[in-house]
């Protein structure tokens, strides 16, 4: 009687048992399945603010190549000026006529273009009419 007992019991324990392991298994893939989600939404708030970011981005990079554009224009205008100015110092300098180097002269204190008191220096040590 004691056999069977334990054989009704063992066999029970053993039918019990895929039960168990079964509904063990279940609250683990139940509690997976819910820190995936935390993970799904986390990597989509991220996602989002990406693309949030990428529209400032994108928008930084459109100014800085108008930037980048402007200041090649500038530079290609800075060396024109340079050139112009080379070319108007070398004439000034070889020129005698007065008259003309006058001439040269407030063209060369144009380009540079000089402050008020950079003028006013140039002014005094110049002798009376060169600039009018």
């Amino acid at each position: 009687k004691q056999w069977y007992q334990r054989r009704v019991r063992g066999s029970s324990d053993d039918a019990t048992r895929p039960l168990i392991f079964y509904k063990q298994q279940h609250e683990y893939l139940l509690e997976e399945v819910g820190r995936m989600k935390g993970v799904r939404e986390t990597l989509e708030q991220s996602l989002r603010e990406k693309e949030r970011n990428e529209h400032v981005y994108v928008s930084e990079i459109a100014q800085l190549g108008q930037e980048n554009r402007r200041l090649a224009r500038n530079r290609s205008r800075e060396s024109a000026n340079m050139e112009y100015l080379k070319n108007v110092m070398v004439r000034y300098l070889i020129l005698a006529n007065g008259s003309e180097r006058r001439q040269v002269l407030s063209a060369i204190l144009t380009v540079l273009q000089l402050t008020a008191d950079e003028m006013q220096q140039v002014k005094h040590k110049l002798s009376p009419g060169w600039l009018g």
